[in-house]
């Protein structure tokens, strides 16, 4: 045991070099030359940017890079989240961090403990001293809960969306639905669901020719992916609930063991159970809505971007529904994406220019350029309120779902240890839809398991 221990040692530390050594020699200089001659500080910015999102974010750095003297952003596509944050803690161990990094907020509790990054409130005040903004005000203000940490802002909201619904306005219209009208609640998403299905079941049964039978038969109402982590914390938010909070005792508690999160276990269940609804894995249900064999499904409002291009009927983007509590319906959200950190690398001017460039994308047309483009929440109020946004908004209304959700989002817990908790709800909600047993019962295990796993969390900043 002794020996495997060495040699997974010695493996990881020859790991985090070639990760470190290939950094070397890609990242360049600190100093670049820029037009003139005149040297620019090189700011070297990680992301996970692929893709026509990539493609937006790229245009936008070269346009900054071109448009002044001092910084040039050298942009790293590092792939998926998972390899990018691998690398961002392999690069901080030796020392190698780059300027800027997306994360997630659980990372960045770990990089304010070890004193890893900058403080942003020490940069906005020293703006404001210089008669500079303060652009916290102008910062929406969920997104400014989300990356407030202790009562300092240590992270930027960048790339942050939102859940909608997409919706078949052509099959809505054939099964005799009103296309201009998506489910506004989760009962009429069910009812919406399973007349679309029982619409094309009977087709299929009136079908005269085989291949006719067997295509009818594979449409249905409601689609979404597998173990849907995301959809179920929408609907505890939905049903009233919560997903983690502190008791009397101060000790963290998990609400899944309560109704709302019962009844949103129970009713994509019951969507499952009659056929009307599928979960799919990855993008299949994407694929499914493009190739016009699911009325309904339930996706990023990002989604947009990768799948327009490719549908060729007439179709809608909603806002999640919610629930009729009190004679009024609540809605509930939970924002995904991850932020912004700049790294106290320990040399000034890279910090200067991470900052520049971070308060320069986010600004008020550039965010909104940003926005419109990717489908992402724009970071400022301001943006939200420009003529680019409104004039966009007007053109192409299946914009309007992301912003409109705005007034009720949530964010999930920041604990660190929250992502390992993720893949505890994962596997119930996956279990739940294939065995479908009890709901309740399914909603116990997670309770006690994610409880046991809270009783060791140290973090006092959910």
């Amino acid at each position: 045991m002794r020996n495997f221990l060495i040699g997974v040692f010695i493996f990881w530390l020859i790991i985090v070099g070639l990760i470190i050594d290939h950094e070397k020699k890609t990242t360049g200089p600190t100093l670049i030359k820029g037009k003139n001659n005149s040297n620019k500080t090189e700011i070297v910015f990680w992301h996970a940017m692929g893709g026509p999102l990539g493609i937006v974010m790229n245009r936008m750095i070269d346009r900054y890079n071109a448009g002044q003297e001092n910084y040039h952003v050298k942009s790293v596509n590092m792939g998926g989240y998972d390899t990018l944050a691998k690398k961002v803690l392999a690069s901080l161990v030796a020392n190698e961090a780059p300027d800027i990094s997306q994360n997630y907020e659980t990372l960045t509790k770990k990089f304010i403990r070890h004193n890893k990054i900058v403080c942003l409130d020490d940069l906005i005040e020293a703006d404001i001293a210089k008669g500079g903004e303060d652009i916290k005000k102008d910062i929406i203000p969920v997104l400014l809960e989300n990356n407030t940490f202790g009562g300092k802002l240590y992270s930027f909201p960048f790339n942050k969306s939102v859940p909608v619904l997409y919706y078949n306005k052509d099959m809505f219209k054939e099964v005799g639905l009103d296309p201009n009208a998506p489910p506004k609640t989760l009962d009429e998403l069910a009812e919406f669901s399973k007349t679309i299905r029982n619409y094309y079941v009977k087709l299929s049964e009136e079908a005269k020719t085989e291949a006719d039978k067997l295509r009818f038969k594979e449409y249905y109402g409601y689609g979404c992916s597998k173990a849907n982590v995301w959809g179920f914390l929408n609907r505890i938010m939905q049903f009233g609930g919560y997903i983690v909070k502190r008791n009397e005792e101060d000790i963290l508690v998990s609400g899944f063991n309560e109704q709302p999160a019962i009844k949103a276990l129970s009713h994509l269940q019951e969507m499952v159970k009659t056929g009307s609804a599928r979960e799919g894995q990855a993008f299949d249900h994407q694929n499914d809505f493009i190739a016009g064999k699911v009325g309904i499904i339930e996706s990023s409002i990002i989604s947009k971007v990768f799948m327009e291009e490719d549908i060729i009927f007439n179709y809608g983007v909603a806002s999640l529904p919610g629930v009729i509590i009190n004679d009024k319906i609540n809605n509930g959200v939970i924002l995904s994406g991850s932020n912004i950190n700049i790294f106290n690398n320990g040399d000034p001017k890279k910090i200067a220019g991470a900052w520049d460039f971070v308060k320069w994308f986010t600004s008020t047309e550039n965010g909104a350029e940003w926005s419109i483009g990717t489908t992402y929440l724009p970071v400022r109020k301001s943006s939200v309120d420009s003529k680019t946004i409104k004039d966009a908004r007007k053109a192409d209304s299946n914009l309007n779902a992301g912003y409109e959700q705005l007034g009720h989002c949530n964010f999930e817990p920041r604990l660190t240890a929250w992502f390992e908790i993720r893949d505890m709800l994962a596997d119930y909600i996956e279990e739940s839809s294939l065995k479908m047993g009890n709901p309740k019962d399914y909603c116990d295990r997670m309770k006690y398991d994610v409880d046991s796993k809270l009783r060791y969390v140290t973090d006092k900043d959910e």
